[in-house]
């Protein structure tokens, strides 16, 4: 259930409030969302902070619903739990050995992972399996995707991607001259996720950058090396009918 508006992950008399909030990573999850999937960031709201976590960052805390370089989709009311913030404090702490800075892995530990571990330790359930699915099935392919990219966030403490490097990716970001939202794909080298240049179609993950122009050469070359064999052809042809 999607709510928890009028409690803003705060103290109630049933105890203090836990929310997740879920984020859009790409324009594919408008069709991922209805089969249960998708790109998506988490962030663990309550008592006015949002927790998550970043390559780089580690665990960190942010203004709730405003993740940077991620689309907010819905906020979902988990529950409560008794306590306050001692007890979310004790809980973080418990976890920044295993979600520390050096530690991010886009497919087998990102920031749904954390949201869900932090979720367990405070409510004792799960967050919905929608969240972080595609992460789930992505594990038995992740030795196809570059090491770059599994080790840096999408979305981190400081605007942007966790790793500071500027080598990750982010699909949503926010125009600055008339305060829109675009969706470039990933920066730098490693897969893109809905390129602007895809037409109509929205990739899940893209295509590899980098080998497509050596395959255009290649073919450029064939189609060449064919030419000129056509040509040496043809003069070979008219130099023999000369001799005739």
């Amino acid at each position: 259930m999607s709510g928890g508006r009028g409690y803003e992950g705060g103290r109630t008399r049933m105890g203090t409030v836990v929310l997740l909030n879920v984020y859009d990573l790409s324009p594919a999850n408008e069709y991922l969302y209805s089969m249960g999937m998708g790109l998506h960031h988490s962030g663990v709201e309550i008592l006015g902070k949002e927790y998550s976590f970043a390559s780089g960052g580690g665990v960190f805390d942010s203004t709730p619903k405003e993740a940077p370089g991620a689309k907010f989709r819905e906020s979902i009311e988990l529950g409560s739990f008794e306590g306050g913030s001692a007890e979310v404090s004790s809980a973080i702490s418990d976890l920044r050995e295993d979600f520390g800075p050096d530690r991010y892995n886009l497919i087998k530990r990102n920031c749904n992972h954390f949201a869900n571990a932090l979720v367990w330790r405070l409510l004792r359930r799960t967050i919905p399996g929608h969240v972080n699915r595609l992460a789930n099935i992505g594990q038995c392919c992740s030795c196809l995707l570059p090491k770059k990219l599994l080790e840096e966030s999408p979305v981190g403490p400081n605007g942007g991607g966790g790793g500071g490097s500027g080598g990750g990716f982010q699909v949503y970001g926010r125009d600055k001259k008339n305060d829109s939202i675009s969706t470039p794909a990933f920066s730098g080298s490693g897969v893109t996720l809905g390129s602007q240049d895809s037409g109509s179609r929205v990739p899940l993950m893209g295509s590899w950058r980098g080998g497509g122009k050596k395959k255009d050469e290649t073919l450029t070359d064939r189609r060449e090396k064919a030419r000129m064999a056509a040509l040496a052809r043809f003069e070979a042809k008219n130099a023999g009918s000369d001799r005739e």
